[in-house]
């Protein structure tokens, strides 16, 4: 693909991404920070944390506010007086909090907002162009899909973590396929930080070096795992003020296969089903139709990407055991899948698969239900600025 073609592309993405923050702004007057989502709650809990101006939730709040507050705690306070939803969880999720608090603190918190979504979109366009890269001639046209996921557009309009994680993976691995592991080891280090997940390719990468008798190389690749359990178990020894407003565990985040699905149609014991709802449907064929091309493909990925699989099943693994929270949500389900779809490009190029051709298709149709959502179904929400 002729690098004109793909500039142009990346020049249609961002004027398709800037029209969605306009209309996912438009109610807000047209204030970036309202992509936070911040909830009065929490904006009332943590006094003199949130910027002068700032849109804040009277109801709702999403988990971009997390990150914000966490960024904001680092850099621009002197007390670990932090209070947040589940703060061990989101303490140890940290990357994007540590690159989007020190460029703000330099440039001033008010600048958070476009401080993030620019980091998350630089990072994003160059994994593009390492996808771009990595993909065979003839599959190159798939990393347009990519380029258009909607599951990484979704994150990066929630301003969370999601796809500045897979970003770093993405990026990581085209430098470990180009043989320059300390590059490599780096953005996995990075990717682990940002979510632990990122430690599903460090496994089987450090394996294989070790069964190449590569010591060096495996303990670059060993050590990022290594100082992310350092982390953990700072975390939990140097307690701060408050450990959060709802300290779940695992298993509360969890349920048996598929539980959530079909509980997340029921309200006090009673079915229900409506339209805004239809999308479930569309994450569970997809979850159901990539399961399937992996199992169907998996001697022939062992061969040829050992490295993916070990990720992509720890994808479908977290969506298999959501609990039905989850399942209610569209924001929570799209960010799931995230990785899923670099990674199912990846190994369709292998093999072709028509499964993995029938999930495109799906997620195309959520590539125009993220625009119908954002232009015509989500509704506008009451909201104050802060003081």
């Amino acid at each position: 693909m002729k690098r004109s073609r793909l500039i142009l592309f990346v020049v249609i993405y961002l004027i398709f991404f800037g029209f969605l923050c306009y209309e996912k702004t438009k109610p807000y007057e047209h204030s970036l920070s309202s992509l936070i989502g911040i909830w009065e709650g929490f904006y009332e809990i943590n006094p003199d944390k949130t910027e002068t101006g700032f849109v804040v939730y009277k109801s709702g709040g999403y988990d971009g506010q997390f990150f914000y507050f966490i960024a904001k705690d680092l850099f621009a306070e002197d007390k670990w007086e932090l209070i947040v939803d589940s703060f061990y969880f989101r303490l140890h999720r940290i990357g994007l909090s540590i690159l989007t608090g020190l460029v703000s603190s330099v440039l001033g918190f008010d600048h958070y907002p476009i401080v993030c979504l620019t980091i998350c979109n630089l990072v994003f366009l160059s994994s593009f162009f390492c996808l771009v890269d990595l993909l065979p001639n003839q599959f190159k046209y798939l990393s347009i899909l990519y380029l258009f996921s909607p599951f990484s557009l979704n994150a990066n309009l929630l301003l969370v973590a999601d796809s500045l994680f897979v970003s770093f993976g993405i990026i990581g691995y085209y430098f470990f396929k180009k043989n320059n592991h300390l590059s490599s080891a780096l953005l996995f280090f990075l990717m682990i930080f940002t979510r632990e997940l990122g430690i599903l390719f460090l496994i089987p990468i450090t394996i294989l070096k070790l069964h190449e008798r590569s010591y060096k190389i495996a303990f670059f690749y060993f050590l990022p795992i290594l100082l992310f359990l350092v982390f953990l178990g700072y975390g939990f020894i140097l307690s701060p003020n408050h450990l959060g407003t709802n300290p779940l565990g695992f298993r509360d985040m969890t349920d048996y296969p598929l539980f959530g699905f079909f509980k997340s149609f029921f309200e006090s014991g009673n079915f229900h089903f409506s339209i805004k709802e239809f999308p479930k449907i569309i994450f569970l064929l997809s979850f159901i139709l990539v399961s399937l091309g992996i199992c169907f493909g998996i001697k022939t990925y062992l061969r040829s990407s050992p490295i993916l699989i070990l990720p992509i099943l720890g994808s479908l693994g977290v969506i298999l055991i959501a609990e039905e929270g989850y399942w209610r949500s569209f924001d929570n389900l799209s960010r799931m899948f995230t990785l899923v779809l670099p990674i199912t490009i990846l190994l369709f190029s292998e093999t072709k698969s028509l499964i993995f051709k029938m999930f495109f298709t799906f997620t195309v149709f959520l590539i125009f239900f993220i625009f119908i959502r954002t232009v015509w179904i989500t509704p506008s929400r009451e909201f104050f600025l802060a003081q």
